[in-house]
């Protein structure tokens, strides 16, 4: 599944040193200017990132904590704090106004009551928002889709860095990208990305009440059932099924066909195809023994010796 992920332009072209002076860094190597910011994996020459786990990639300008040979690198002590900086800087409102005078609206469109479409959103042909929907800028969703009552579409993903003086929210300004026949229940969120976007494939359905973090990216024909949660950053292969209440920590791999048991806990990987339940979840062959075994734990403590 390819990562959705774009340049985020700045106002206008800005050099090396100007980020140096707004971050309270010292730039080393040449005073180049940028156009735009990127995640450090995909930023080219013309965009300025941050050091990340220690890979430097194309960028032509880099936050770091130590100069780089060769490089133009702002030398600050924390590298994501400066970045973040810059992120606030460049973020747009989230709402400007009742209509904007450069929206586009299909004299055939009928908006409901309370829906509130933000800046540079897209919403594609027969598909139908819900009372009190909000989608905020950069939300784009396919055709024929269906989006209930009191769902948000595109709010900061959730993102602290600890620093010295507490806790430093870092911007997000990717945006969410939902494809084609999808339906997501009532009161749902959707957190949009950091650089990139968070997207949800063709043909997605998810109950009432689901959460789905900054930079997932769920495949085609993936259905959650209600009050899962699910962290940053995780892929979810085609295909698989989330049961209800369904915890899953960020970063998380779920390959492509499995199928996840209500109340289940994840983390890691978990195989393609394969049937998983329980916290921490296990394959369900081996859960069924755990459970099985659990009735009899009391009767185990007694012949041992112990009080029930």
């Amino acid at each position: 599944m390819p990562v959705v992920s774009r340049s985020i332009p700045l106002p206008h072209r800005v050099t090396a040193g100007e980020l140096a002076e707004l971050a309270f860094g010292e730039l080393t190597g040449d005073d180049r200017e940028v156009s735009g910011v990127a995640p450090v994996q995909t930023a080219g020459e013309d965009e300025v990132a941050y050091l990340e786990r220690g890979f430097a990639g194309r960028a032509g300008v880099l936050y770091a904590r130590v100069a780089i040979p060769g490089r133009t690198v702002i030398v600050v002590p924390d590298p994501l704090v400066a970045f973040a900086g810059l992120l606030e800087c460049i973020k747009e409102p989230a709402f400007e106004g009742p209509i904007h005078p450069t929206a586009r609206v299909s004299p055939s469109a009928v908006v409901d009551p309370g829906v509130v479409i933000g800046a540079d959103c897209v919403v594609g042909d027969g598909t139908h928002l819900f009372p009190n929907v909000v989608l905020y800028a950069r939300t784009r969703l396919g055709r024929n889709c269906r989006i209930h009552a009191g769902t948000v579409l595109g709010a900061d993903g959730f993102r602290y860095h600890a620093s010295g003086t507490g806790p430093i929210k870092v911007p997000q300004v990717g945006g969410v990208d939902i494809g084609d026949d999808v339906e997501i229940g009532a009161n749902c969120t959707i957190d949009r990305g950091f650089l990139s976007d968070t997207v949800l494939g063709r043909g997605c359905k998810l109950d009432n009440m689901v959460h789905v973090g900054h930079n997932c990216r769920l495949g085609s024909y993936v259905i959650v059932a209600a009050q899962t949660g699910i962290s940053g950053s995780c892929v979810i292969g085609d295909g698989v099924v989330i049961g209800g209440q369904v915890g899953v920590a960020d970063h998380t791999v779920i390959g492509a066909g499995a199928k996840i048991g209500a109340q289940s806990g994840l983390h890691g990987e978990i195989p393609r195809g394969e049937t998983w339940l329980g916290t921490p979840a296990l394959p369900i062959s081996v859960m069924r023994r755990v459970y099985a075994m659990t009735k009899d734990l009391p009767a185990m403590w007694r012949d041992w010796g112990r009080k029930p």
